[in-house]
């Protein structure tokens, strides 16, 4: 097999190289030393950001092109070793076991695999997540957190990041007050908030800081317990949906009264007045295509500022 010495190439040609070069590879080249992390930096890629998975005993950080499509995924993994006193992060290509027992390494498939004691896990998923961002200069596009069964060292359940477009937390068990409020007021949701897990209806948290357009709570029982009516009066969505909340009729239709400002104004001046027994007026106007039925519990209403249409 011949050797290309990358290295001693031409700028230009080394440029070239690596922008037909795998994410997966690029990462792996960064690693060898400064210079070449340096090269990984400047070399522009099809890589559009990244997808997270966070579980108790696993961490996959994907790789997402502008096409939508997987490049491959970094795992970070539990796994306990005997015989040693200290726990080394190990970086390593998937590990496969022959039939007769012996592991060998497989460099087929688009993964990095790093194992770490269940107790280091958290600052190498950490460390991890920091160096892509720098390396890649991405954002994160998807955080998928499940949290069911979570050890008290896993926490908090995000590291290496500040801030996603889209997070999605799905699990059976109700996720814990503090933990969801940890969660909302340190790191910036910029799209939507997909909470598939039950949630409690004592849920407090400041929501003034909030940037997401879209929040969901759906599939699990009590999974929109937290929206109660100062949640809700509080979100400033575009888009909401909620199942299985605690909401009254009352709460929805103060939701929409403080939401509802209208921006036209019909002329009534042409309708036929009727006023009712106990002295409340309606207008009637029936036009070519449209019938108006009016009732005037204000009868001078403040039009300013509004489209007349006559």
């Amino acid at each position: 097999m011949t050797v290309i010495p990358l290295f001693k190439l031409p700028v230009l040609c080394i440029s070239e190289i690596l922008i037909n070069t795998d994410i997966i590879s690029l990462v792996s080249l960064s690693l060898i030393s400064r210079r070449s992390k340096q090269l990984v930096r400047t070399t522009k890629t099809s890589l559009a950001g990244f997808n997270i998975e966070i579980k108790n005993d696993e961490t996959q950080v994907q790789f997402v092109t502008s096409e939508k499509e997987d490049a491959g995924s970094w795992f970070f993994k539990t796994e306990e070793k005997e015989c040693t006193d200290t726990q080394l992060m190990e970086m390593r290509y998937a590990l496969f076991v022959c039939s007769s027992g012996c592991p060998f390494f497989s460099f087929e498939d688009d993964v990095i695999h790093s194992y770490h004691s269940a107790n280091d896990i958290q600052q190498s998923v950490k460390l991890g997540v920091e160096y892509l961002r720098d390396l890649f200069r991405k954002p994160i596009l998807r955080v998928f957190l499940y949290p069911d069964d979570f050890s008290a060292s896993r926490r908090p359940f995000y590291m290496g990041f500040n801030e996603c477009n889209n997070l999605f937390i799905e699990g059976e068990k109700e996720i814990k007050n503090e933990d969801l409020k940890s969660i909302l007021e340190n790191l910036t949701i910029k799209t939507q908030l997909a909470l598939m897990i039950p949630t409690s209806s004592s849920f407090e948290c400041n929501m003034n800081g909030f940037e997401f357009k879209k929040i969901i709570c759906l599939d699990k029982k009590n999974s929109g317990h937290l929206i109660t009516r100062e949640v809700l009066m509080s979100l400033k969505c575009t888009l909401m949906q909620f199942h299985h909340t605690l909401l009254t009729a009352d709460d929805i239709m103060s939701f929409f009264e403080r939401w509802y400002s209208p921006d036209f104004a019909f002329d009534c001046t042409r309708g036929i007045d009727i006023m009712r027994r106990d002295g409340l007026l309606c207008t009637v106007i029936n036009r070519a295509k449209v019938f108006i039925f009016v009732v005037w519990h204000n009868r001078f209403p403040d039009v300013s500022g509004v489209s007349i249409i006559r």
